[in-house]
């Protein structure tokens, strides 16, 4: 159903607005707000307990393009990101160790560099596919309390800021108005798994 809409809102302003001049657009920018989070299934690997943690991401983008404009085979994505994630419930790095209540976030700056391989490139609505690295600073909070073998409430807390690598995995479809704008849907891992959509205009 998202699908379809999609494909209508893009037919519909192709058909509204005027016709392009043969200018090629070399450049980009955009923003991508995504949903973003750890799967369970990493953080077992981790946590003997812990609860799911779950956010957002925020993305300013800007693209390259090579001598076809946006109808070009690869082209280059630039970012800054940030996203925070976080949960409240009980923590356990092993079985024995004391149930720690609380909450917890964990949040990245990072700027990634990511080469976009479009298939179909001449068609207006294509998928692609990319791989990209950088760096990013990470920072983990965690507080709240537990009860050690006296029944004592022990309130405790924990915070570390890291440099991390950052790899990017996106995979998306494009909607391409125009030239002049662009609509993607996107799916990937950067640092956690995120699902969001884009705007972007070419100049």
């Amino acid at each position: 159903m998202k699908a379809k809409a999609l494909l209508f809102i893009i037919v519909f302003i192709s058909i509204i607005l005027p016709a392009t001049d043969s200018k090629v657009f070399r450049y980009g920018a955009g923003i991508r707000i995504s949903s973003f989070g750890i799967p369970n299934a990493l953080l077992d690997l981790a946590l003997y307990e812990h609860p799911q943690l779950k956010g957002t991401a925020m993305c300013f983008e800007t693209y390259s393009y090579g001598d076809n404009g946006p109808h070009s085979l690869f082209s280059g994505v630039y970012s800054l990101e940030y996203s925070r994630i976080s949960g409240e419930g009980y923590f356990r790095v092993e079985q024995y160790n004391n149930r720690f209540f609380g909450s917890g976030e964990i949040t990245q700056l990072n700027i990634t560099a990511t080469i976009l391989m479009h298939i179909f490139p001449a068609s207006p609505i294509h998928p692609y596919v990319g791989a990209g690295i950088g760096i990013g600073r990470m920072s983990i909070f965690a507080e709240g309390s537990y009860q050690d073998e006296l029944g004592t409430t022990i309130r405790d807390s924990f915070q570390k800021k890291l440099i991390v690598p950052v790899g990017h995995l996106p995979v998306g479809v494009i909607g391409n108005i125009r030239d002049k704008f662009l609509l993607r849907a996107e799916a990937g891992f950067k640092n956690g798994f995120y699902f969001g959509g884009s705007v972007a205009i070419n100049f």
